[in-house]
């Protein structure tokens, strides 16, 4: 009940202290490895860095690796931190796939730092980002 509340308190907040009360990047990152700092690469993210209308926002991204059983990707998480909802998507992968690449449309609130976080099969993580400048933005309505 009190989760409930806190719930419908933060909806009635304006959309500056909503964005004040969201989790910063790092603390993003941190949360999907469980505190493991990533390393900065391996990974290819193909994303515009000027979109005219952020509802839709054509996106690519692969992570080399071999995708044998032994060295493979596990999952693929995107992040949009100043989205409403900055989790954007994770793919589960494994070394059936062939490949570690995949291919979205994303939807961006509006200009950020779009970045994507690879668990690996041995344990490590790896990551990449990008900026992306949005002329018309998207989730206004909050969603």
């Amino acid at each position: 009940m009190a989760g409930a509340a806190a719930g419908l308190a933060l909806a009635a907040l304006p959309g500056s202290a909503k964005a004040a009360t969201q989790p910063a990047l790092p603390e993003l990152v941190a949360r999907l490895t469980e505190g493991t700092v990533p390393e900065r690469a391996r990974v290819t993210l193909d994303i515009p860095g000027l979109v005219e209308n952020g509802n839709s926002v054509d996106t690519r991204i692969a992570v080399d690796s071999p995708m044998t059983e032994a060295d493979h990707v596990r999952w693929i998480h995107v992040i949009a931190e100043k989205n409403p909802f900055p989790d954007m998507a994770r793919f589960h992968l494994g070394p059936r796939n062939g490949r570690a690449e995949v291919a979205t449309t994303l939807r961006l609130a509006t200009s950020q730092k779009v970045t994507v976080v690879a668990a690996l099969s041995s344990g490590g993580y790896v990551m990449g980002d990008a900026d992306v400048v949005v002329t018309l933005s998207a989730c206004i309505d909050g969603g």
